[in-house]
């Protein structure tokens, strides 16, 4: 699914959401984003602090006149500026599925908070000892602090705190505390993002979808609040809370069981490498970004536990799954350095896959580790060998596509057109995809076709399904009669997968998707057919 129509419909989400209630953005965009997109966190913190920031700003819109607090908004937004840079450098520290689980932690939390404000509370302070300012101070800082440090750290605005703090502490009523929450989360997401820009990685266009969708929604919800009643949104916000807390604990407390240490006797993975002691307080691990559509790489994701800046000139990952290393490169040639407690995230591209018809040749677990290590060479020329743990299986999930791909290569070349054969009405064409055996003795079954963002079946042509092909076939043709998938402006300018077209495949003891890479005619002939097909 194209991502930018997921962003939308999070943003949408997400944007009634803080309109509404003056909370919760980010508990609905962080999970999204992890779970739905396929973000790291890393990458769905930032990105959640820019979405829930800017919507923030859209809902308080028509609220500034009178359902804003500015001496609130000043103790307890100033407050929260430092206290959401320490955050961001504490969730540098953490495993990522540990920040995943700490998240699940705060939204029961914020579900909790939200049925306590969604009830009358006993006996707030009055009106006048609200309005004093040792009052606001005593109770507004404290506020600010660990609203903040949630900010900075998982990507919250944290108004499921300062909702309730700002009712159930200093007496506001709900609307005003709503709107005084807006500016204060607005100002939060400020900083937290600012706090992040040092090793920020963010897709633009997602996050663009996200936020615009996001903002007119909330502007939207926020004019029609006082129309609807505080107790029932509250509650169904509670228990939406609750259900994706619950689906964040599924997918993070099997994960961290998995994270066992691996066994003693792995051999090292570089015979010629003589071995060497791993570095006190320098690990590694892997992932592959989901934002790097049709790379073969991966990332060397270095953590520096040291007290002193970890200055890095060359990496890369020994696997027996691959036929040689995998170096990481220097965009500028001059390395890179790390600060105390940072970490960074080198990508390094892949050789040939070592393939065994469909068996694991390093003995992986069932976690995805293996006997993977980064050599890392240091600014004072010394050579260290760090264990490299899979724990998300990225670097498992990379071989196993290796792996069908070259099995597939065995028995057939599978190739799209350079260009089309477009129909007279130009409402549909004609994808012949080429088939041309290698002459082995292999076989390999295509399950199905998929389709893209930009292309589909045409109406009562279905697509070839479960097609065997030989290693000794005589050359074929694969004939798809396509039309566009939706006619949307923004489809061309933001694609980056339309014209892949994905096959799911069974070959060699191997199964998934492998998608084909088009040549540039290809492309171009696609987007001129899409464009002119829409505007028939």
């Amino acid at each position: 699914m194209d991502m930018v129509l997921i962003g939308l419909a999070g943003g949408l989400l997400v944007g009634t959401v803080v309109g509404l209630v003056g909370a919760g953005g980010a508990i609905i965009a962080v999970p999204a984003l992890v779970y739905v997109v396929g973000l790291s966190p890393e990458e769905a913190v930032p990105t959640s602090l820019v979405v829930v920031g800017l919507a923030s700003i859209a809902g308080a819109i028509p609220r500034l006149r009178s359902d804003v607090s500015w001496p609130l908004v000043l103790i307890i937004g100033l407050a929260g500026i430092p206290a959401s840079w320490a955050g961001a450098a504490a969730g540098s520290l953490l495993d990522p599925d540990w920040l995943m689980l700490i998240f699940a932690g705060i939204m029961i939390v914020a579900g909790l908070r939200m049925l306590s404000v969604s009830r009358p509370s006993g006996r707030p302070p009055t009106a006048s000892s609200a309005r004093n300012r040792g009052t606001l101070a005593l109770r507004g800082i404290p506020t600010g602090l660990a609203v903040g440090f949630l900010t900075g750290m998982l990507g919250v605005g944290g108004g499921f705190l300062i909702i309730p703090a700002l009712t159930l502490l200093l007496g506001l009523p709900i609307p005003r505390a709503v709107g005084t929450s807006l500016v204060i989360i607005s100002i939060n997401s400020a900083s937290g993002f600012a706090a992040h820009l040092e090793d920020l990685s963010i897709d633009w266009a997602l996050t663009a979808s996200f936020a615009a969708a996001a903002m007119a929604a909330s502007l939207t919800a926020a004019r029609a609040a006082h129309r609807l009643d505080d107790a029932v949104v509250g509650r169904v916000f509670a228990v939406m809370i609750f259900a994706v807390a619950l689906g964040v604990l599924l997918q993070t407390v099997p994960a961290l069981l998995r994270q066992e240490p691996a066994p003693p006797e792995a051999p090292a993975p570089q015979a010629q490498q003589a071995p060497q002691t791993q570095p006190a307080g320098i690990s590694a691990s892997l992932t592959v970004s989901r934002l790097s559509i049709g790379e073969r790489s991966v990332n060397l994701v270095i953590s520096n536990g040291t007290e002193t800046d970890l200055e890095i000139t060359a990496a890369a990952l020994d696997s027996p799954w691959y036929t040689g290393p995998a170096p990481w490169v220097p965009a500028d040639g001059d390395g890179t350095t790390v600060r105390p407690g940072g970490r960074v995230a080198l990508p390094a591209a892949l050789p040939a896959a070592v393939c065994a018809g469909g068996t694991d040749p390093s003995g992986a677990d069932s976690s995805g580790d293996n006997a993977a290590s980064v050599r890392l060479t240091l600014g004072d020329g010394s050579t260290h060998s760090v264990a490299a743990p899979d724990p998300y299986s990225s670097l498992a999930g990379v071989h196993g596509q290796d792996c069908l791909q070259q099995a597939v290569d065995e028995v057939a070349v599978i190739a799209l057109p350079a260009g089309l054969g477009v129909s007279e009405d130009g409402r549909s064409t004609v994808i012949s995809v080429a088939v041309t055996p290698t002459g082995g003795d292999g076989s390999l079954t295509v399950d199905a076709i998929g389709t893209t963002t930009l292309i589909t079946e045409a109406p009562g042509k279905p697509w070839p399904r479960q097609v065997e092909i030989s290693g000794n076939d005589a050359p074929s043709v694969l004939e798809l009669h396509i039309v566009p998938m939706r006619c949307d402006v923004h489809a061309l300018a933001e694609d980056k997968v339309g014209t892949r077209l994905p096959l799911e495949i069974e070959a060699g003891g191997y199964r998934g998707q492998v998608r084909l890479e088009p040549p540039p005619e290809f492309t171009a002939a696609v987007y001129e057919f899409v464009r002119s097909a829409c505007t028939q």
